[in-house]
């Protein structure tokens, strides 16, 4: 999860494509994300640390600031891909 980071080395928001699992078991994927932590209007308090909070942040960077998908979360356990890296859920116990 280290390659989700808010920011490149000269600072400017890095970029992230990912693919996800939808509560319904349906799959989602959103082309251009950025990494956040701002709060979101009207919900809880985000708990930035991710060791606790078991969610990422993100700005859906193909939706204009003013949606209400701009701004969205994902359960960690909810994420398949990131830049078409599939992510390994199970910590390697069944190869």
């Amino acid at each position: 999860m280290a390659l989700i980071r808010s920011d490149d080395a000269r600072g400017r928001p890095s970029v992230h494509s990912i693919k996800y699992r939808k509560k319904d078991g349906s799959i989602g994927c959103k082309k251009r994300v950025s990494k956040s932590f701002s709060l979101l209007p009207g919900s809880g308090k985000f708990r930035g640390n991710i060791n606790l909070g078991h969610e990422f942040q993100f700005i859906n960077l193909d939706e204009p600031p003013d949606s209400k998908k701009y701004h969205f979360r994902i359960k960690i356990d909810y994420l398949i891909e990131v830049d078409g890296m599939v992510i390994d859920h199970t910590n390697g116990e069944f190869k």
